[in-house]
């Protein structure tokens, strides 16, 4: 390497006193560089050299997340009955508690106060929840220790206190009972079913999408929906 720097020293030396060479000369000094070039290999790695590992952790690091949306309920809910005139209509008079029906009764009576109604089955508290925070407020029977058994709609619920609230839809008087309570009457005197009454005619895809918003599949792949 060094003898080729000193003989190219020397080859500009001379041109500079004027010392002519042939073509051929030319074209051989031009040879040496690209030799020169070709074996000293590619310059030195500087500063912003990034090694190929960290080049992989920045693309994980900025890489988007996953689509998948993590489905959770809100904390509490809360729902304006006043606002929503078709439930209230089938409040205009004291739902009949009969003996057995109870909730199927419910719903075979409302066909003459409201066109979309649909009973729910095989439900469970965190689905109720769920119908909640969309909008849809469950009806349900349950029965208060010393009285007889009642249809209500549950329009809240809050978990840090641990309570729903049932209500006649053209009252405004609310009762309070704790997730335990309520969840013992109504497992005892609804089966676990629930009556939904909604602006358009529900379908199992239509309240399992829904459910979906708010619950993993399995928290209700059991349930069952019939609605007219």
């Amino acid at each position: 390497m060094k003898h080729y720097l000193s003989y190219l020293r020397e080859f500009r030396q001379e041109l500079r006193i004027g010392s002519s060479y042939s073509t051929v000369c030319a074209c051989v000094a031009s040879l040496v560089f690209v030799l020169l070039a070709i074996n000293c290999g590619p310059p030195p790695q500087g500063q912003y050299h990034i090694p190929e590992t960290a080049l992989a952790a920045a693309e994980r690091n900025t890489r988007p997340q996953s689509e998948q949306s993590q489905v959770s309920l809100p904390e509490s809910a809360t729902i304006q009955l006043q606002r929503l005139p078709y439930v209230r209509n089938a409040f205009k008079e004291p739902p009949r508690v009969g003996s057995r029906g109870g909730l199927d009764d419910f719903y075979a009576t409302t066909r003459g106060t409201v066109q979309h109604v649909a009973i729910i089955s095989n439900c469970s508290l965190d689905v109720l929840k769920a119908f909640i925070a969309k909008g849809w407020p469950p009806i349900v029977m349950v029965q208060f220790q010393g009285r007889s058994p009642e249809i209500l709609s549950l329009p809240d619920y809050n978990d840090q206190l641990g309570e729903v609230s049932l209500q006649n839809p053209n009252s405004s008087a609310k009762r309070r009972l704790s997730y335990t309570d309520f969840e013992a009457s109504w497992s005892k005197t609804s089966r676990n079913k629930c009556v939904l009454i909604t602006p358009q005619q529900l379908s199992d895809i239509d309240v399992q999408n829904v459910l979906g918003r708010y619950l993993p599949t399995e928290a209700f792949q059991g349930i069952s929906v019939r609605s007219r």
